[in-house]
């Protein structure tokens, strides 16, 4: 079943196309109570597919980069793997066992995979830790990381 995630940010309604049919039917984003919840959907061409809300200010894209961050304390550069990016901040993965807390600010270097290989330098705040998954958002974007994360997601 195909699982189609929708932002709903700043809508007050969208409107659900069905993929099979085209078929269109509007939905008043303000009576979601459960913003993250898979919702199971069938069309009246009978066609099921699931969807999800969420509240991001940027659409987030899965993926999986290689990368290093290195703190203010220590600059060492420790091998993390980057799952997910937005314009707004990224997700990764780590296999060290340095104490990182919410709040934290670490410098973060990858390349995206476009065919420039753009390189991608900034400092970042941690937002959420969870084991070994770290949340953070942009803060100090190098050069033209913003125009060229814009791209990026076209």
């Amino acid at each position: 079943m195909d699982l189609v995630t929708i932002n709903i940010t700043s809508k007050e309604s969208v409107n659900l196309v069905c993929s099979k049919c085209g078929n269109a039917r509007r939905i008043v984003t303000s009576k979601l109570t459960h913003v993250g919840r898979i919702y199971k959907v069938k069309c009246a061409c009978t066609h099921g597919f699931s969807i999800q809300f969420e509240r991001r200010k940027y659409k987030r894209k899965k993926l999986k980069f290689i990368g290093t961050y290195s703190t203010e304390h220590n600059l060492t550069d420790h091998i993390i793997d980057i799952v997910d990016l937005s314009r707004g901040g990224l997700a990764f993965t780590r296999t060290d066992s340095n104490k990182l807390m919410l709040g934290d600010k670490i410098n973060i270097r990858f390349n995206l995979d476009n065919p420039e290989q753009d390189l991608i330098e900034c400092t970042v705040l941690i937002r959420n830790v969870f084991d070994s998954r770290v949340c953070v958002e942009f803060l100090d974007m190098r050069g033209r990381m913003h125009t060229t994360l814009g791209f990026y997601f076209l």
